[in-house]
């Protein structure tokens, strides 16, 4: 995809020190600007496309920023092998986060590079302690009604570029020459059009409705003389549900040149409350791996990318990744060996916040020995080329398993093994008769043939009117029944078999003295043992005086074990109670939500009917 180049320059200027260098991102150079300093980098991206970042070389003095030209501006080259897209875009930051090895920063974009900034912190929030947007855009439809309504109230029809971009109060000009004079503008035009209108590539676009899935803090700043002006971009605040705003009133499209002093103290005065409240209360971070003691799952996250770990057979694990769909970039499962593991479902979404931000997860079991990278990678539906990937290594022991044997004398018998435990079925075979047993019915989800059947032959035996035994092997790959048939004959006759033999292999799940039941489960039957634990787990909105409460009385089947009491996970409230069964037969759990001090005003209902066997 990329590769980096040597680091070339170091500059001193005054106070500040800086480093240069470039990576080759589809062919093209990409050069970009590292302001050092202590703390948490700060990446920003420029107005654009097409414009080169020239003017933002003085933003943020005293903290660490990393600066870059798009391609096609300033430094950076377009001759690369892919045209020039939003989607490039994305990818072109991505690759420089991940060559300069940035684990947590702060991102910024200004105007266009707000679009790009939303679209990573949508794709990659983990990443991120905090957003800030200054002058964003962030819905085409919205910009071209105004600059319709700009056309008509002005009677004339203005140039995009000098509207959005080259608008500016006070004696900027010498700041903004070299900028100005490298402005690419078929690239401008590419995606803007060289109308009145919108009409390039970002015609339609509208990604304002991603702020409300936002869970890092964000700051959106204006200037007031900004097109399209404060009443709209403040709109955008109103989307995000952890955000600031802040109108910079002697500023238009400039802040960080027109009000220079100003904006780099209140942008900083920001950063650093983040970092402060990040440090003294960081979040609840379950991206790593964890055991869940009761249910005996494995849990792996982000934290865990390139672990290897020890894990048994049976044992069933997940790994959750942060994902956001709507940004069109996924996890794509690369790699495992389905003889050491097997994928229980599909991988889904899940969304544990209550403003979005999820994750993806993919479930395992441990179906046999052996050793195993699981490779991920983070992709778009349109570009195969990850912007991150994940792996693990996962090794399980090879132990000294029973074996269960069974023979014709076993016929239209069942017998129940353990998974993975090796399954050998020997049947007789009379020699010099041409025939042979094989293999008429079985169920692959359930066992697997390990290997080829072989013939075991006694010493001694005569060839022809002697017996020897064909052999077969299996282990059971996951839970549930499985039926084998046999039917011997010679291969090549289309008669009925002389004989034929079957046996009925359950392979059994053992039995979890816990059960979790979430909010997924809601209106579902469960079936649970006698003396068996159910743990609930059920999601609370961001009202902390609402909450899940029992609507009725226990059914008889339950012992309620100890007072409900409240979880955090990614700053979501979860309401958890502990039961365990104590009666044979069949009853209804149901919960409400709402004020528990008003049971009579439910806001909504949770029920699922339970059989205790």
């Amino acid at each position: 995809m990329y590769k980096p180049s040597l680091i070339l320059f170091l500059f001193i200027a005054a106070a500040t020190v800086a480093t240069t260098g470039s990576i080759e991102l589809y062919g093209n150079e990409i050069f970009f600007r590292i302001g050092e300093a202590e703390g948490l980098p700060v990446v920003v991206i420029g107005d654009g496309p097409g414009i080169s970042g020239s003017y933002l070389e003085d933003i943020l003095p005293g903290r660490k920023t990393v600066l870059y030209d798009s391609a096609g501006s300033g430094k950076s080259s377009d001759v690369g092998s892919l045209d020039l897209s939003l989607e490039y875009y994305i990818s072109e930051l991505s690759a420089i986060v991940h060559e300069l090895e940035l684990e947590r920063f702060h991102l910024m974009g200004h105007g266009f590079g707000s679009l790009i900034a939303v679209y990573y912190a949508l794709a990659r929030p983990a990443e991120l302690s905090s957003l800030v947007l200054v002058n964003p855009i962030l819905s085409i439809p919205q910009l071209d009604l105004l600059i319709e309504e700009y056309t008509l109230q002005n009677d004339t029809v203005p140039d995009k570029l000098k509207l959005l971009f080259l608008n500016y109060r006070g004696d900027i000009e010498s700041k903004l020459k070299t900028t100005v004079e490298d402005i690419n503008r078929d690239i401008y035009d590419q995606f803007w059009g060289d109308g009145p209108g919108v009409t390039g590539e970002l015609r339609g676009l509208d990604i304002s409705s991603g702020l409300s899935d936002l869970r890092m803090p964000v700051l959106i700043c204006t200037g007031l003389y900004n097109f399209p002006g404060v009443d709209k971009v403040i709109d955008y605040q109103k989307l995000s549900p952890k955000s600031e705003f802040v109108t910079f009133i002697n500023s238009a499209h400039f802040p960080m040149l027109e009000e220079s002093e100003g904006f780099n103290m209140i942008i900083g005065d920001f950063l650093r409350r983040v970092e402060a409240e990040q440090e003294s209360s960081p979040e609840h971070d379950l991206s790593g791996r964890a055991v869940d003691i009761l249910s005996g799952i494995v849990s792996l996250g982000e934290k865990d990318n390139g672990v290897d770990m020890d894990l048994e057979i049976g044992r069933d694990f997940t790994i959750s990744l942060p994902s956001s769909p709507g940004t069109g970039y996924s996890w794509r499962l690369e790699e495992f060996d389905g003889s050491v593991l097997r994928l229980l479902s599909e991988p889904f979404y899940e969304e544990p916040g209550t403003t979005g931000g999820g994750y993806q997860v993919f479930q395992f079991r441990v179906i046999g020995p052996g050793e195993t990278d699981i490779s991920l990678s983070y992709c778009s539906c349109w570009n195969d080329e990850p912007i991150g990937t994940y792996r693990v290594g996962i090794s399980v022991p090879l132990l000294e398993r029973e074996v269960l044997s069974i023979d014709e004398s076993d016929n239209g018998k069942s017998f129940s093994v353990d998974l993975a435990i090796p399954l050998e079925v020997s049947l007789n075979v009379t020699t010099g008769t041409g025939m042979s047993w094989r293999i008429t019915s079985t169920t692959s989800s359930i066992l697997r043939q390990t290997k080829e059947n072989e013939y075991l032959i006694p010493e001694n035996t005569p060839s022809v009117g002697g017996t020897i035994q064909q052999r077969y092997y299996f282990e059971g790959i996951n839970y549930g029944t499985a039926y084998i048939e046999f039917s011997y004959g010679r291969p090549w006759e289309e008669t009925p078999p002389e004989r034929t033999f079957g046996a009925t292999i359950t392979v059994a799940e053992p039995v979890h003295d816990i059960y979790i039941a979430r909010d997924s489960d809601n209106d579902r039957h469960i079936a649970l043992k006698l003396d068996q634990m159910l743990i609930l787990k059920l999601k609370n909105g961001s009202s902390s005086d609402e909450t899940w409460y029992l609507r009725e009385e226990l059914p008889e089947q339950l012992k309620l074990l100890s007072d409900p009491f409240i979880e955090y996970f990614e700053e979501v409230r979860y309401s958890v109670f502990y039961f365990r069964t104590v009666e044979r037969g069949e009853g209804v759990l149901e919960l409400s939500y709402g004020s528990s001090a008003s049971p009579d005003q439910s806001i909504d209902t949770y029920r699922i009917t339970l059989k205790i066997e």
